[in-house]
């Protein structure tokens, strides 16, 4: 009897030490299932921060903007060719719209046929005006940070100032975008003025770009690019930046509606060379400013600069490119 009992009492053993390695062995099935389920997703986790940070550019909150005069060339009224230098000087030219990492770009002089050599090699950009379109000042905006909601092409003033010329008669761009990163929305205007206009003329030019961004709507930002052919003690530039009066159409005295800030000095007060002419293409720094970015007072200026790039000391323009970041106010 006890034998028996024995028998049976080893026999229970053994059948709980097999239900239990059973049981262990399930246990660590299930947590190696848990596993292989979880690994995806963790990789997936880490391959999309490491996409990223790969690109900077499109999680950072400020604008790098530049504006650049490339030197016209092209067909004039008469359709005379008029040759610049273009065919050499447009691979610098690329370069310098695709190295230096700006979400907008303001050019001048950029004409038809420039445009269209240009804009097979600028994919990442919207264009505005399109390469077949009429006019020589052109906006670029990176297409993966800006939705375009609008745009216009206008001008300041289309009576000449003398009889039988264009002088004073220029017209402007302006596009109207939305950061997908910020949502916010905001203009730019991109321009470029008569060097020959007289003093009055320089002075209306001013108060002509004041009275489109008082008249705008909606009243977002404005970032006005250009070369406006005058150094900041001029009219132009003393309008803009709210430091003068002049007369507007009816010869009454208007004031900028919102004053902009020039970046380029508000970066650098103390710089030595703030020039932005390129005379002979010597790459020769000197003091003569006439390329602007402005911004509405209040917007917070990271940095500016004035880029002299060449290759083998030859270079893409007769004007240096100029280019700013900042927080847009």
């Amino acid at each position: 009897m006890l034998n028996r009992f024995m028998v049976c009492k080893n026999s229970r053993r053994i059948v709980l030490q097999l239900l239990l390695q059973i049981a262990m062995i399930s246990m660590f099935i299930s947590l190696a299932y848990a596993v292989d389920s979880i690994e995806p997703f963790v990789t997936e986790v880490v391959n999309n921060k490491q996409g990223a940070d790969s690109e900077p550019a499109y999680e950072r909150t400020s604008f790098k903007v530049m504006t650049f005069n490339i030197r016209w060339e092209g067909h004039d009224e008469d359709g005379i060719f008029h040759d610049t230098g273009f065919s050499l000087r447009k691979p610098l030219i690329l370069d310098v719209l695709t190295k230096f990492d700006a979400d907008i770009i303001g050019l001048q002089e950029s004409s038809i046929e420039q445009r269209a050599a240009l804009s097979p090699h600028l994919s990442r950009f919207g264009m505005f005006p399109t390469p077949v379109d009429a006019g020589d000042e052109c906006i670029l905006y990176h297409l993966e940070r800006f939705d375009l909601i609008n745009s216009g092409h206008e001008y300041l003033r289309r009576d000449p100032e003398k009889t039988g010329t264009n002088i004073g008669v220029r017209d402007f761009v302006w596009v109207y975008l939305q950061d997908r990163i910020t949502g916010k929305r905001f203009y730019v205007v991109n321009l470029h003025t008569d060097h020959r206009s007289s003093s009055r003329g320089r002075q209306l030019d001013g108060v002509l770009i004041g009275e489109w961004i008082r008249k705008r709507n909606p009243s977002d930002p404005v970032i006005l690019t250009g070369d406006f052919n005058g150094k900041p003690n001029q009219p132009r530039y003393l309008y803009l930046t709210g430091q003068r009066t002049y007369p507007g159409v009816d010869g009454k005295a208007v004031s900028m509606p919102i004053p902009m800030l020039d970046t380029f000095s508000d970066a650098n007060p103390d710089a030595q060379f703030s020039g932005t002419i390129n005379a002979g293409y010597t790459g020769k720094k000197n003091r003569n400013q006439i390329d602007y970015i402005f911004v509405p007072r209040g917007s917070a200026v990271i940095a500016s600069r004035i880029i002299y790039y060449h290759v083998d000391g030859s270079y893409p323009s007769d004007h240096f490119p100029l280019l700013s970041e900042f927080e847009l106010e």
